[in-house]
């Protein structure tokens, strides 16, 4: 068990964050700097990151390109592009950028970092294994062991990446929470994908002790709190983000609660409003939500050939045991939903 008291306060640390941002928005006015604005995408998407918000995703993206705009390095322009171009799940686009960045002579360790996760994302495992144990074995800190830990959990190596999830914990030597939560996080995700939920739920509870205020972290517990039948204590950790949070992966859990403990007008609702937020999403970023709009559509949100229509998409996209999976659920879906006439083969 991870002693929270190690940490700096979850609401202080958060607390912490948004001054920062605030500082580096002041400075964006009064004096930008290409550094100072690469800073301030950074830290937005971090906090976009723990509190569900798309909106400072996109405060990010603009910071990211006001950075490049200001460059006057043709490495830094190349990798900051390329960085956009993998968060947002244009997989091709950010490995031609990557290669530039490191022919023009970007640091050769940040290039590997990122290209290990441009290689983890599309599925080439073996290249992006060889990359993560000699970054972990370069820098065994939290970050490059518990990456090294996803990636064995994607390749179903289970106890190795467990071992490793606890190696990265006990190198975490700073005073702030969130690289915890954020290992955490990895680590419950990784253990529902298993189908053990229990294991999951005992991650997400600690990583509730670290950082109370991690909205994915309750999303994916109540996630798991209905799966195995805990509808109050699911109700009870999605109601606070269907609001706090612009993403509209939180209303969709909210409304397969609703449906589950037999609330169907409400449940129909909820999932219309998180239909129309993930359509408006898909016509901005396909790439970035085709898998979580192929879930959503593929259940709650009750439309089987959208869901086929994304989850194509995202198999396009990255080749891997993950969107294959996805892939073949929702044609099932889709058949079982309008099965072949008879006769017709």
């Amino acid at each position: 068990m991870i002693d929270p008291k190690r940490y700096t306060n979850g609401r202080i640390a958060l607390a912490n964050l948004s001054a920062s941002i605030e500082t580096l928005e002041i400075g964006r006015i009064e004096s930008a700097s290409p550094e100072g604005l690469a800073t301030l995408s950074n830290l937005l998407f971090l906090r976009g990151d723990l509190l569900g918000r798309i909106a400072d995703h996109d405060r990010a993206e603009l910071a990211a390109l006001e950075s490049i705009a200001l460059s006057l390095s043709a490495d830094s322009i190349a990798f900051t592009r390329a960085r956009l171009a993998g968060r947002f799940h244009r997989f091709d686009e950010a490995k031609k950028l990557l290669d530039r960045a490191q022919e023009a002579g970007y640091p050769a360790q940040e290039i590997d970092i990122e290209r290990a996760a441009l290689l983890q994302a599309t599925g080439q495992y073996s290249e992006a294994l060889a990359l993560r144990e000699k970054l972990a074995k370069d820098d065994p800190g939290i970050h490059t062991l518990g990456a090294l830990a996803s990636l064995l959990a994607e390749m179903d190596q289970w106890d190795a990446a467990e071992i490793r999830y606890s190696a990265a914990l006990d190198r975490d030597e700073g005073i702030s929470p969130i690289p915890c939560a954020q290992l955490l996080f990895e680590w419950g995700v990784n253990a529902m994908r298993r189908g053990n939920l229990e294991r999951a739920e005992q991650i997400f509870v600690e990583l509730d002790q670290v950082l109370p205020a991690h909205v994915p972290g309750r999303g994916h517990r109540a996630e798991v709190a209905m799966a195995l039948g805990k509808f109050d204590v699911a109700d009870a950790l999605i109601r606070p983000l269907v609001d706090s949070s612009d993403d509209p992966e939180y209303r969709a859990t909210y409304a397969e609660i609703l449906a589950a403990q037999g609330d169907a007008e409400a449940s129909a609702n909820q999932a219309e409003r998180a239909a129309e937020r993930y359509e408006l999403l898909l016509a901005r970023r396909p790439e970035a939500y085709a898998d979580h709009g192929a879930f959503f559509f593929m259940g709650v949100g009750n439309r089987p050939q959208r869901a086929v229509e994304l989850a194509f998409a995202n198999w396009e996209l990255r080749d891997t045991p993950r969107s294959r999976t996805l892939l073949a659920k929702a044609l099932r879906r889709a058949h079982d939903v309008s099965p072949v006439p008879a006769g017709v083969s």
